[in-house]
């Protein structure tokens, strides 16, 4: 009796094809099982429970740490193009910069796993509502930054850089002083390889030079004002004058309504003559 053979199935054969966050979980169940009947690290490679090693001293690895950097290399170049043959066309863009099968995973673990509706709705409205309204540059930045990190920490679609870009122009167009800033690098700097990295920069350097213009422009004049000697009741204002002898108090002012008034005596002048010979 002749025996029968089983080929044996292919990954493709054991693990559906990833569409998105409909089929995430099933995707995911099902290559954890592929991979776990062949070599049980490999998921947890993926999942980062077999950590990417680092030597100690990156100038001087042992030869203990050279092996097990080898052995989780080898593993990732092995798992990388399996993760691309499970995924749809439309998936792909989700791992193409990844250089190794932990960072293709994480990326899509990102997009496509089970999240909160209130969560997620609450980091958007998070990023919508950081506008620039202080004259801190830096710090907002720095506060928009993170928001848009939330954001695409529980997305389950990836933000483009050019919906990245506008929405920074748009929080940064809350504040009037920068419409200036905005017209400008509108109308001179953007170009398709113009980066959100390049424009927050771009943004930060514009506002600086501004504020520290506007501020040296408040000092001088209160520097002007401050050292002015007097105050001036008459004038509501430091002045190089006191009250007492400001033209608008009306005891300097001479009194109009009577004619007959002579005027103020003028002391008579000293004239040296020379001295006459006698006669």
């Amino acid at each position: 009796m002749t025996s029968i053979g089983f080929a044996e199935p292919t990954l493709l054969d054991l693990v559906p094809t990833l569409v998105g966050e409909s089929n995430f979980t099933e995707w995911t169940t099902s290559l954890k099982w592929t991979l776990d009947s062949r070599d049980i690290r490999c998921y947890e490679l993926l999942t980062g429970v077999w950590n990417e090693p680092s030597a100690v001293d990156p100038t001087q690895p042992t030869p203990t740490e050279v092996e097990a950097r080898a052995q989780w290399d080898t593993a990732s170049r092995y798992l990388l193009p399996l993760l691309n043959a499970t995924v749809h066309q439309t998936v792909k863009f989700y791992i193409l910069d990844a250089n190794n099968a932990r960072t293709a995973y994480a990326n899509l673990h990102r997009a496509f796993a089970a999240r909160s509706y209130e969560a997620g709705f609450a980091n958007f409205l998070k990023l919508i509502n950081t506008t620039y309204t202080s004259n801190k540059p830096q710090a907002f930045v720095n506060e928009w930054r993170a928001a848009l990190g939330e954001l695409q920490e529980c997305n389950s679609t990836k933000l483009t850089p050019l919906l990245i870009f506008y929405h920074f122009l748009n929080a940064v167009s809350a504040n009037p002083a920068a419409h200036s800033w905005l017209d400008g690098f509108l109308n001179s700097k953007v170009s398709t390889d113009t980066t959100i990295e390049a424009t927050f920069a771009d943004f930060v350097v514009s506002e600086d030079r501004r504020l520290n213009a506007l501020n040296q422009a408040h000092s001088f004049s209160f520097n002007k004002v401050k050292h002015l000697p007097f105050f001036c009741e008459f004038h509501r204002r430091q002045a190089g004058h006191s009250s007492e002898n400001c033209f608008r108090n009306p005891a300097n002012q001479a009194p109009l309504d009577k004619p007959g008034s002579s005027p103020a005596t003028v002391p008579a002048q000293r004239t040296v003559t020379e001295d006459q010979p006698a006669k």
